[in-house]
């Protein structure tokens, strides 16, 4: 039946409906035209074994020959030696690197790496690098480039199907695309590894000034390496990682990868003469690696299966969460959460308030508003903050350097947007009892915990979870804000400088505007995305 008009009006609204439908057609008819190319002649490939005979392994040998069935861990804490310590592991490879990350930003550290992988190729060494396709804006043909040399693959995890519009694959695809791979991991010739929170990027080891996280990684020794090289292998081989060679027909000439490798050895030739590569090269690599320091206990890599990604609502066997429940189970004393990003919704406050009911204290470090690089997240987090100071639960907030230039109000224009703050916690750590750490890419919100996939490495030794421990509540008294409740029920946040006490009973060092739009996007039903 032809629709006719009866006047003006009503014929632009029919001509309004006719045209947004065709619209939807067209989206939904492009949406069903993305698919992603067949990987089925995709080979796999998987850790190497016999690496005895190489330099890392020789080193490593007589320090886990005494600790029969334990592993070792040193702490990377200052963003110099986590990048140091990069390099050394990469230099230093003879056989084989394999790395596993969320972000890879083309800055200053991103390109050195890169760069040090390059030359572990020349030298003969295999290297896998596995990439989310969200997180690693490096682009496709930086990425080939790379995957152009006959000792390097790269493949990217549940990539976007349409390349040249990314954002469009992302709106057409929002149910699988939303599912990213948080991981971070790097292990060289299968005898060291370093597993945390860090991405790559300048702001993550301390060679950016206007942005610096406070992060936390381990190098891990032993047996645990194993472990390590054999969730890199499930993730490699898995459906959801595609090679980056599969995904773009563009090809290189011969004289465009020179040239190309011309410019990047001028930029790393000029990035040398910097004040911050100045600082690289003179470190002690042995000394960072922490030769005569390592904690020594059992340990075990706990991470999320990939098939999280291509889950709706992923089996409960598929979770890193599900492993570190039973960690949390045998809880009796202490529990301390370091967590940049923590909204525990109403099922983790109410956990977090039994522990405590049955006499554990529990202690929780995350950012302050002022220090957090996600305001959305915050705004999450927020409302519980009352709940969990009501049941006894200890909540410090990290806050900006007070010597530092602080937030301002020319710098509020979103609240989606970071801080520019001098630093911002980004470490995730779980410290039970003195005696158990956890450090890994999880954080304790609804997006690691139930969308994104983690790793993490579970180590049990008393000594060094407790000399963690300790540091770091030194570190949250004279670098956070602890917060408590005033008499009528409402947050005061203290701070110590000088050695007096300065409070405050709004969010400090942000402006009006900031506390506002946080607060209203608190309102929005987004908790699960968080």
């Amino acid at each position: 039946m032809e629709c006719v008009a009866t006047n003006p009006g009503e014929g632009m609204r029919v001509g309004v409906v006719r045209s947004f439908t065709r619209v939807i057609f067209m989206v939904l008819g492009l949406a069903a035209c993305q698919s992603l190319p067949d990987r089925a002649q995709v080979g796999s490939s998987y850790k190497q074994k016999d690496v005895s005979d190489t330099d890392l392994a020789g080193q490593m040998a007589p320090l886990v020959k005494p600790h029969a069935g334990k592993s070792g861990a040193y702490p990377l804490s200052s963003g110099l030696d986590a990048l140091v310590a990069r390099l050394a592991l990469v230099n230093s490879a003879q056989k084989t690197l394999d790395l596993q990350y969320y972000i890879w930003h083309s800055d200053k550290a991103g390109r050195m790496l890169a760069w040090s992988l390059l030359e572990a190729a020349d030298r003969g060494v295999r290297v896998r690098l596995l990439l989310d396709d969200m997180g690693s804006p490096l682009g496709d043909e930086s990425l080939l480039l790379m995957d152009g040399h006959p000792n390097i693959e790269i493949r990217l995890f549940n990539p976007l199907s349409d390349r040249e519009w990314r954002i469009w694959s992302m709106m057409t695809e929002f149910g699988r695309v939303n599912r990213r791979m948080h991981n971070k991991s790097l292990t060289a010739d299968n005898t060291v590894s370093i597993v945390g929170g860090r991405n790559i990027g300048n702001e993550y080891f301390e060679a950016n000034s206007d942005v610096v996280f406070a992060d936390l990684d381990l190098a891990v020794i032993g047996p645990v390496v194993e472990q390590v090289s054999d969730g890199f292998d499930l993730y490699w081989n898995h459906e959801t990682s595609y090679p980056v060679s599969l995904l773009s027909s563009h090809q290189f000439t011969e004289a465009e990868m020179i040239q190309a490798r011309q410019d990047g050895a001028l930029y790393i030739e000029a990035a040398k003469q910097s004040e911050y590569a100045g600082r690289l090269l003179s470190a002690d690599l042995v000394k960072t690696l922490g030769v005569q320091e390592w904690f020594w206990g059992e340990a075990s890599v706990l991470y999320d299966h990939p098939s999280k990604a291509l889950a709706d609502e992923p089996a409960d066997d598929l979770l890193l969460s599900t492993q570190l429940s039973q960690v949390f189970g045998d809880l009796s004393q202490e529990l301390l959460l370091v967590s940049p990003y923590f909204v525990p919704g109403k099922d983790g406050v109410q956990f977090l308030q039994g522990l405590v009911d049955k006499g554990i204290q529990v202690t929780i470090v995350t950012n302050s508003l002022a220090a957090t690089d996600v305001g959305a997240v915050h705004s999450g987090y927020a409302k519980y903050r009352k709940d969990l100071l009501k049941s006894g639960v200890v909540i410090y907030e990290m806050r900006p350097d007070p010597n530092k230039k602080s937030e301002s109000a020319e710098h509020d224009k979103s609240a989606f947007i970071g801080s520019s703050a001098q630093a911002s916690l980004h470490a995730k750590a779980f410290f039970l009892d003195r005696r158990t750490t956890f450090v890994g890419s999880m954080n304790l919100d609804p997006r690691s915990l139930l969308i994104n996939t983690e790793i993490g490495v579970i180590l049990h030794s008393s000594e060094f979870t407790d000399s963690a421990h300790k540091q770091i509540l030194l570190s949250a008294k004279d670098k956070a804000y602890k917060l408590s409740l005033d008499q009528e029920g409402d947050i005061i946040w203290t701070a110590w400088q000088g050695g007096a006490a300065i409070q405050y009973d709004s969010e400090p060092m942000v402006s009006a505007w900031r506390r506002f739009a946080v607060w209203c996007i608190g309102l929005f039903p987004i908790e699960s995305q968080l």
